[in-house]
């Protein structure tokens, strides 16, 4: 019996420990643990910020690589789309009038080919359009742009090595990560103490 009553003395002592971690309100009766778990709380918070302040400084070098695989694609489907309006040109058609008249074809070949370059002409365009927005975009929208822009099976071909940069642009990349993680660790905490809060103050 006196064993039982320890163990359920002792789950609810855990119990408290935990919701006052969350809640920010530490009772008398466990006042010598108060610094402890502050302590968690801030190494936590400080694990959370590195981590995420790590990722961001990592974002220009890695944004400046995926750039030049873009650049790459690029100059690939430039070739395509250059031979496709040299052969328009000799019929005296546009791209897209020579395009328009194989897939009006009766023949499969000539449907497949129209279905072809009709591609090799949409992704040259999206990788031109994607490059273009990429390069020219400031330093506070550049994330933005390159997820929108992103094509992920390109994104695959960069050849990426974690390193420390020495730049401005990742100076403030590191900045606004270091923000971001503080922001973020209390945004997660935020939920689990307000529900913690609310038992509290119900019982």
């Amino acid at each position: 019996m006196r064993r039982a009553q320890t163990v359920g003395t002792t789950n609810r002592w855990v119990v408290t420990v935990i919701r006052d971690f969350f809640t920010s309100g530490f009772p008398i009766t466990i006042r010598p643990v108060r610094h402890f778990v502050g302590f968690l709380d801030s190494l936590a918070e400080r694990i959370a910020v590195f981590f995420v302040a790590l990722l961001f400084s990592q974002m220009p070098q890695f944004m400046n690589l995926y750039l030049n695989v873009l650049s790459g694609a690029k100059v690939a489907q430039e070739k395509a789309v250059a031979a496709l309006r040299e052969k328009a040109d000799e019929l005296g058609m546009t791209p897209e009038q020579f395009i328009a008249d194989l897939l009006q074809s009766t023949r499969k070949a000539a449907q497949a080919s129209g279905e072809l370059h009709r591609q090799q002409l949409a992704d040259y365009e999206r990788t031109k359009r994607a490059y273009e927005a990429l390069k020219n975009a400031s330093l506070w929208v550049r994330p933005f742009v390159f997820l929108r822009y992103a094509d992920w099976a390109l994104a695959k071909n960069v050849q990426f090595q974690p390193a420390l940069p020495f730049t401005v642009e990742a100076f403030i990349y590191v900045l606004v990560g270091i923000l971001s993680g503080m922001l973020l660790y209390r945004l997660l905490l935020l939920g689990p103490r307000r529900l913690l809060q609310r038992r509290a103050t119900a019982h």
